[in-house]
């Protein structure tokens, strides 16, 4: 157990909590603040402010997490996933259901975060649409994002949001920075039952995110980035070369 364990169970103990209910508090989900005191996942920067301030710890915590996390060998600012898209020379993306994130185009992004957030405002979910379609844009000019998705994720959403979607696609396929592979219909996209993102960093490194129910979880250590790539290659495998792909996105475009 490290440092950064053993302080959020110290906390939580002495204001008499359980974990359900200090995940509940910062809004997570209850398995949140069981992973984090065991080790499981690590809280990134956001989420260890967000602990700091409802335990009223004065950015001790903070300070904890920053030294645990570059105890471990890794570096603060991988616990940022923007920091670390900035850092990346590609990105390489495999989701199990949804067109990526990254490439979602406005009215894909709000059927997809209206039907996964049923709770939240449309003011709310707007400004989300807003952050979640302006992400390739901010990424440097030279990064190159590789995405692999099902094919069931573009054909079946509505068809206003499907075809605006496969047009988006076409423009960034076209701007040479992205490529993308579909999984046709019918096909099984084995081992992937979350989103996950593989980036090659300018020193030649490589580091993988995991996206679940309690937050993305970051993966630098090898074995774990390898399963990642190893899961990405079976994904490409099954998928419609990139050519196919594009004549099935321009049948969508078109019809």
């Amino acid at each position: 157990m490290n440092d950064l364990q053993r302080e959020l169970r110290r906390l939580r103990k002495q204001r008499g909590l359980t974990q359900a209910q200090v995940a509940d508090a910062i809004g997570y989900v209850p398995s949140a603040a069981s992973n984090w005191e065991t080790g499981r996942t690590t809280p990134d920067r956001a989420t260890a402010k967000k602990l700091d301030e409802f335990f009223a710890a004065r950015g001790g915590l903070v300070r904890i997490w920053e030294e645990t996390t570059q105890a471990d060998g890794v570096p603060p600012w991988l616990r940022d996933d923007k920091q670390l898209s900035e850092r990346a020379v590609s990105i390489e993306v495999v989701t199990p259901v949804l067109v990526p994130a990254l490439l979602e185009s406005p009215l894909y992004a709000r059927y997809a975060l209206a039907e996964g957030r049923p709770s939240d405002p449309m003011g709310a979910i707007e400004e989300l649409v807003r952050v979640r379609c302006s992400q390739l844009d901010q990424l440097g000019k030279d990064v190159r994002v590789f995405a692999t998705f099902p094919e069931t994720g573009l054909t079946g959403v509505p068809y206003p949001a499907r075809k605006e979607q496969a047009t988006h696609l076409l423009e960034r396929i076209a701007s040479d920075r992205v490529r993308v592979h579909m999984i046709p219909s019918g096909s099984i996209l084995a081992g992937v039952t979350s989103p996950f993102q593989i980036y090659r960093l300018q020193d030649g490194s490589r580091v993988a995110t995991s996206e679940h129910t309690n937050g993305t979880i970051i993966v630098n250590e090898t074995l774990g980035v390898q399963r990642l790539q190893d899961l990405a290659r079976t994904a490409l495998g099954s998928a419609l070369p990139a050519d196919d792909t594009f004549r099935k996105l321009k049948e969508i475009s078109d019809a």
